[in-house]
């Protein structure tokens, strides 16, 4: 990133900032006080805030056209002048409002139609439950059983000393005199039953609902025409009206943007951010429209730049990870290429089956598409899907379904490998590697995975403060490399048997480096550092648990199998109860294998391996960009 002060002239300032909005290079910052610039002024900014919220009603209150014609606004005169041309608001406005009272009457309407067909059993004139000095209510059968149902049996009893209770089918109508209606209330409380007013209606109830149908298909005409001439009126208006709108919200953008430029008696100097590669070509746009009336400075500065995360197209899908984190600053390593080798790699290795990872991959794709395709009307219970989406949202589902994609193959070469099909082995074949006879070689492979991947992380965190010229913690990160080395070679002679001492001059050499690391971390970070000295030890085991978590999975699927194979043989009851263990436990064995791993891989990544060289809590480059769906760009970056 390169810090930049672009100065114009006045005549010049509005089509240079349009160019740089629709461009996108630039994150516009306030302009520095020793530029001894006065504020620049807000043009047109009442105009555009009173006309922006005008049409930003007016839109919403049009109806959506499929791929609306695009138009272009070239100064704000002519996109002025065009709101001006729009004189819809009154009718628009009358129109909306008439369909509200539509609606609302129809809704009332069929909510009516609804309480009068729960009196299919009366058969008397409905007028009658209703009188200046009479009220009736419904009260549908109670299905619920216990104290509940007692209360409210109870309640009826005691009321039918001062009121009339009719019993029709499905329902009990309770009729009383209006000054003791508060009784209703009290009841409803106490059995927690819905009371529903019988409405104001004349005649049995078949020619009272055909009278309520005959209003609701008034209604319901009444709302076709109505919404006819919205459509007939959207369609003519909604193209240049939501242009308009997103025009006018772009200007306001500029307009606001405007308290943050410097200005003189004849330029106007703008201050940013603008990624280092992108100079030179926005340098020549920016000549082109001013006529060469325009220069660009960079600004020698010690600020850190905003953060513009930019790696390649097969790893920018885990840069959801690293946002959940922290966002890296910018003068530090871009962790995301890292995450997108390791997670998957010690995922799938946790994992180590191949049912299992295809079962996974198989429901990541089918997620993935889901997510992309929603369909018109979703089968799953509405209870399911707002619990999940009460802990992530469908974008974060979408990431982490297409992540673990990778991580579920590399689980089914693992599986294949390991002969390992939902914890069964295929008959006539011999696994390239056994996980409980060679547990030994997985342990020492996890731990030297652990040595490996905490050493990574230690070089990373000396590159890092090399960039910002902190010598002293990059040179710590030297001697906690040292230090890490030292331990995991002197275990490893312990391991082996092996004397430590003078008699085996190898192991002096590995606590000279022990103790040759703790001088150097310790002149870098302070005494306090040596607090964390255990935790490069913790840090390395930590790693075994890819291990763990393999095996666990990997018994836990062999016991559910041996309960079933064993129940196979047996009466037909017990052999039913070995199929519903064998699914039953497979799906919780398998709940397991995406969560376990997924969230272990990511700890061993964000804790064991993040701490040593990543800070975060960077800022993310913003340009001063707004989306254009309806309006075409004027400007373009020169090639």
């Amino acid at each position: 990133m390169s810090k930049l002060t672009i100065t114009t002239t006045k005549d010049n300032y509005d089509a240079v900032l349009s160019a740089l909005h629709d461009i996108g290079l630039m994150q516009i910052e306030q302009i520095s006080p020793s530029a001894g610039l006065r504020q620049a002024e807000s043009l047109y900014y009442r105009d555009m805030t009173e006309l922006a919220q005008r049409f930003r009603s007016l839109s919403g209150m049009l109806k959506r056209q499929p791929n609306p014609k695009r138009y272009s606004f070239n100064t704000i005169e002519e996109l002025i002048e065009a709101s001006g041309r729009v004189s819809i608001d009154e009718r628009v406005i009358w129109l909306n409002r008439q369909i509200g009272k539509t609606e609302t009457i129809k809704a009332n309407l069929e909510e009516r139609l609804s309480t009068i067909g729960m009196l299919k059993g009366f058969a008397h004139d409905i007028s009658i439950l209703n009188s200046p000095r009479i009220v009736s209510f419904i009260v549908a059968d109670y299905k619920r059983k216990g104290k509940d149902e007692k209360e409210f049996n109870d309640w009826i009893r005691k009321l039918e000393s001062e009121s009339l209770t009719t019993k029709i089918a499905g329902a009990t109508i309770i009729s009383m005199e209006r000054s003791k209606e508060s009784r209703i209330g009290e009841a409803a409380t106490k059995t927690k039953l819905q009371m529903i007013p019988v409405p104001r209606e004349y005649g049995v109830v078949n020619d009272a609902s055909k009278r309520i149908r005959e209003r609701i298909e008034l209604a319901e005409q009444r709302l076709i025409e109505l919404n006819q001439e919205l459509d007939g009126i959207s369609k003519e208006n909604y193209p240049i009206v939501s242009a308009i709108k997103e025009q006018l919200e772009l200007e306001a953008a500029k307009q606001d943007v405007t308290t943050k430029l410097g200005q003189t008696q004849s330029t106007i100097s703008i201050e940013g951010w603008v990624p280092t590669k992108m100079v030179q070509r926005l340098k020549r746009t920016l000549s082109k429209i001013t006529s060469e009336k325009v220069s660009l400075t960079e600004i020698d500065t010690k600020e850190i730049a905003p953060t513009k995360m930019e790696n390649p197209r097969w790893s920018r899908l885990y840069e959801f990870f690293i946002r959940f984190y922290s966002l890296p600053k910018s003068n530090e390593i871009d962790p995301t290429m890292i995450f997108a080798v390791l997670f998957p790699v010690f995922f799938g290795f946790m994992v180590g089956d191949f049912g299992y990872g295809a079962v996974m991959l198989a429901f990541s794709i089918w997620l993935s598409h889901r997510i992309q395709h929603p369909p018109k009307r979703s089968r799953i219970p509405k209870k399911i899907s707002s619990f999940v989406h009460t802990i992530i949202s469908d974008n974060g589902l979408f990431f982490i379904s297409r992540a673990i994609m990778p991580g579920a193959v590399i689980a089914m070469v693992l599986g294949a490998a390991f002969d390992n099909y939902f914890g069964f082995a295929l008959p006539y074949y011999t696994a390239l590697f056994n996980v409980q006879t060679g547990l030994s070689k997985l342990l020492l492979v996890s731990g030297w995975i652990g040595v490996g991947v905490i050493s990574f992380g230690l070089v990373l965190g000396f590159v890092n403060n090399m960039r910002v010229r902190n010598r002293k913690h990059a040179y710590a990160k030297l001697g906690w490399l040292m230090t890490a080395w030292g331990i995991v070679l002197t275990g490893l002679l312990v391991l082996h048997r092996q004397s430590i001492g003078f008699s085996n001059p190898v192991s002096i050499i590995y606590i000279i480096s022990i103790l040759a690391g703790i001088a150097v971390f310790l002149a870098g970070e302070g005494v306090q550092s040596l607090m964390e000295l255990p935790s490069i030890v913790s840090h390395i085991l930590s790693y075994t648990r890819l291990v763990g978590i393999l095996l666990a999975s990997f018994i836990l699927a062999e016991v559910i199998d041996l309960v079933f194979t064993s129940s196979i043989h047996s009466s037909l009851p017990i052999a039913i109860f070995g199929i519903v263990i064998l699914v039953v436990g497979q799906l919780f064995n398998l709940v397991i294998a995406v969560f376990e791993p997924g969230i272990q891989g990511a700890r061993l990544i964000y804790v064991e391996m993040f701490s040593k060289f990543f800070s975060g809590n960077g800022q993310e480059f913003r340009p001063f960009k707004n989306e254009r769906r309806h309006t075409i760009s004027r400007f373009s970056i020169e090639k």
